[in-house]
């Protein structure tokens, strides 16, 4: 008698890693036919793909828990005499009926352990109760149920922010390499310094903290001990908030950090207290907020990396001819340090601020004449420049003409990205010759134009490769061309 034939699975299924790649893609993959258009492949389908067989299950449920937007799954797995799912109006929320023992969250280990992140993503999860988030985070639990967790943004457990300062007093995350938290406004109004002591996360490399704006009447101060976090690479901080001097000090010879979002305090020196540890010795990207232009390049002058390469600097006080001169000195002296400085983006808050005019052996920015004048200053001294945006005050709109623009683009043969005004009512004599093969983006937002396609097809001229334009007159009509 013939034995029916096996259907064996292939070998090469049997490679956890293999299955790993394939369920990873799948997660993510789009089904794409005549049928159905752009549907996201569900998560049940690769729960699906779990219960297929032993071969497939470890692999798919580390895909289908890596990463998390809320407990609810997790709590969900308990037996369903602990916890009732509740709708309101802000949404589902999962309660608990009743405390689960030490062993009974540890049942949920199977899954726990897989979870690699807590993260927004595009599924809409039941809350959890505050309570149940205190639990699982507790001391003698977190470190059990997430051995593997390194991404945590605590904002997602709850629709309005946690208590993270009193959060993260007693959590243990030894894995944990990014953060991401909001301090809520009943903090600033309970307690004028919030501290922050890091020791449970020593081994973090990135952390974001925001600031809730609601009844917030002032900067929030926060004291963060910097040396118990010494692997940190990544530090963004709201606006909001102001770091007191002397976690500052110590955060200025952290051997690793490479990219800084900060506000300085008004008045604060990095040289106050010097030392022989070299400042910021990794820096590659900074964004700063400072008072003035000459406090920020005070504390640009004492960093110390050699790889520096974007500045951004947002500043309240209106600057002098003599702080723009200083600054740019500066960016001179990182620019030696450092060829591959690349981005210098200087803002100001401060409504009426000075027409400057500087001199140019290093051109300045602030609030200039943009003219055609401006444009022969700039071209020469920027020649590798990529990306250029140029807004002038509404005063000196669209003085630079489009004899201007064109010998910008044949001085800075690199430029990818512009966006300037121009008076573009008058043409320059002759045919239009190509001037540019790089320039894909062009923005000439609040141009003085008579024909705009006319204006449209000169400029294509001049950049033939040309991707993206966009036009907008002084006027409340906005034209977009795309090409």
């Amino acid at each position: 008698m013939a034995h029916p034939r096996r259907h064996d699975m292939h070998r090469c299924l049997r490679i956890t890693q293999i299955l790993h790649l394939i369920f990873e893609y799948v997660v993510d993959e789009k089904v794409t036919d005549a049928n159905v258009t752009g549907a996201m492949i569900r998560h049940e389908d690769v729960a699906g793909l779990a219960r297929t067989c032993k071969a497939f299950m470890d692999p798919a449920l580390d895909v289908l828990w890596r990463t998390q937007s809320s407990l609810s799954p997790l709590v969900m797995c308990l037996p369903a005499h602990f916890w009732f799912l509740k709708a309101n109006r802000r949404g589902a929320v999962v309660s608990l009926l009743q405390q689960p023992s030490h062993a009974d969250w540890l049942t949920l280990k199977r899954y726990s352990r897989r979870i690699r992140a807590f993260d927004h993503t595009t599924l809409h999860l039941p809350m959890v109760c505050e309570n149940v988030v205190d639990t699982v985070f507790s001391p003698d639990l977190s470190d059990e149920l997430f051995p593997w967790l390194h991404t945590l943004n605590v904002d997602i457990f709850s629709k309005s922010p946690l208590g993270p300062i009193q959060f993260f007093s007693h959590v243990r995350l030894p894995q944990l390499v990014r953060l991401h938290f909001t301090i809520p406004g009943f903090y600033r109004n309970r307690d004028p310094d919030l501290y922050l002591t890091p020791a449970c996360v020593p081994s973090l490399q990135a952390l974001t903290i925001n600031v809730s704006r609601i009844h917030f009447h002032a900067s929030a101060r926060l004291l963060v001990n910097f040396e118990q976090i010494p692997c940190l690479r990544s530090l963004h901080l709201s606006p909001h908030l102001n770091v007191l001097p002397s976690s500052l000090r110590e955060l200025t010879h952290l051997q690793y950090l490479r990219e800084l979002i900060v506000t300085l305090p008004d008045g604060f020196d990095v040289d106050v207290c010097p030392s022989m540890q070299p400042t910021f010795p990794s820096l590659q990207r900074i964004t700063v907020t400072v008072d003035s232009l000459s406090q920020c390049t005070k504390s640009l002058s004492s960093i110390t990396s050699g790889e520096l390469g974007s500045i951004k600097i947002f500043h309240r006080s209106p600057a002098t001819q003599n702080d723009i001169f200083q600054l740019f000195q500066e960016i001179e002296r990182i620019h030696v340090r450092y060829a591959d400085f690349n981005t210098l983006d200087i803002q100001c808050s401060h409504t009426n601020k000075p027409i400057l005019h500087p001199p140019f052996d290093l051109p300045s920015l602030g609030t200039l004449d943009i003219d055609d004048d401006f444009i022969a200053q700039i071209t020469p001294a920027w020649p590798d420049i990529e990306v250029l945006h140029l807004r002038a005050s509404e005063r000196n709109n669209g003085r630079v003409t489009l004899e201007g623009m064109r010998g910008l683009l044949r001085g800075c043969p690199r430029l990818r990205s512009l966006h300037m005004q121009v008076d573009a009512r008058t043409f320059p004599e002759g045919e239009p010759e190509m001037q540019s093969l790089s320039l894909a983006r062009l923005d000439i937002t609040g141009s003085h134009t008579e024909d705009e396609m006319a204006v449209g097809r000169y400029l294509k001229s001049l950049a033939p490769q040309l991707e993206w334009l966009k036009i907008k007159p002084p006027s409340p009509s906005v034209i977009y061309t795309m090409v």
